[in-house]
């Protein structure tokens, strides 16, 4: 009897023992799903190629050994298929350029030209448009009653959200040391559509921004000391991401030509011939592209 009893305990102790494990074994294995999600997302390594990349200087050229050389304006639109790792929502290039600036590590200049900049305030608040508010003086009175309100204006300010294209000055320039062709971009530049007093003014440069500076230059940054830390996404291979600068040395973008070096300092559609013909500009910029690719094939026949 004494037997059976204790025999009685043992069995009690051990089905109450499977359950503790049966019920861990069950909890274990719902919630590792989720955590090895959430260790995938940020990767299960430390991940510091990108975060201690340096920017890699240009080959040094010297003026004499520039054969040809010709100075091109392009626009980037991020909402093409091509473009659209630039909107990368875990680390898009408009926030990457409107942090940039607002912070003062890069400065915003007025124009291509590259010598007059804005403040980060002025910036910020560059096509900012007022815009009437109606504000209740009792909000518990009637709405409708004349009396009852008064009109105010509050101020809309552009944010990095607005920014869908970017203009880019570049050189073209073959070396005949090297018999090579070179694209050097000088500045870059965030476009946005603005409205002033409700009406808008169609597109324009928010502001201009050196792309790469040289060592004697007074400016704390260029942008590609800047996009160098900044990863882009890469539709190949997540193991290997890109940086912005990758992105724009290695030409991984499309874009169409909007202007060449010539006389007038005019854009393609500013001539008459293309002022109200947006295909005929269209060609113009496919022809002149064309056009870079033949002259380094001629200048290595030269």
């Amino acid at each position: 009897m004494v037997q059976d009893n204790y025999l009685h305990h043992l069995f009690l102790m051990f089905n109450k023992i499977m359950k503790k494990i049966i019920f861990l074994v069950v909890t274990a294995l719902t919630v590792m799903p989720s955590m090895a999600q959430g260790v995938y997302d940020d990767f299960i390594y430390t991940r510091q190629a990108v975060t201690e990349r340096k920017v890699v200087d240009w080959p040094y050229l010297r003026e004499a050994d520039v054969l040809w050389a010709k100075r091109i304006w392009r626009v980037i639109d991020t909402r093409e298929k091509q473009n659209q790792p630039m909107q990368w929502p875990k680390n898009p290039l408009n926030i990457i350029i409107y942090n940039a600036i607002v912070s003062g590590k890069l400065t915003a200049y007025k124009d291509d030209s590259l010598n007059s900049f804005r403040s980060p305030e002025e910036f910020v608040n560059y096509f900012s448009d007022k815009k009437p508010d109606k504000k209740l003086i009792d909000p518990n009175g009637d709405p409708e009653d004349p009396s009852n309100f008064y009109m105010d204006t509050i101020l809309i300010k552009l944010a990095a959200t607005d920014i869908k294209k970017y203009k880019v000055v570049e050189d073209w320039i073959f070396d005949k040391k090297e018999s090579r062709m070179y694209v050097r971009v000088i500045a870059i530049a965030p476009i946005v559509a603005p409205k002033v007093e409700g009406a808008e003014i169609g597109e324009v440069e928010w502001a201009w921004l050196k792309y790469h500076k040289d060592v004697s230059d007074a400016d704390p940054a260029d942008v590609r000391s800047v996009l160098v830390n900044m990863e882009v996404f890469n539709r190949q291979n997540d193991a290997a991401r890109l940086t912005y600068d990758d992105w724009f040395e290695q030409r991984l973008f499309s874009s169409y030509i909007v202007k060449e070096a010539n006389p007038y300092d005019a854009a393609i559609k500013e001539f008459s011939d293309f002022k109200d013909d947006g295909v005929a500009a269209l060609l113009e910029s496919e022809r002149i592209k064309n056009e870079l690719f033949e002259k380094e094939h001629d200048l290595w026949e030269y």
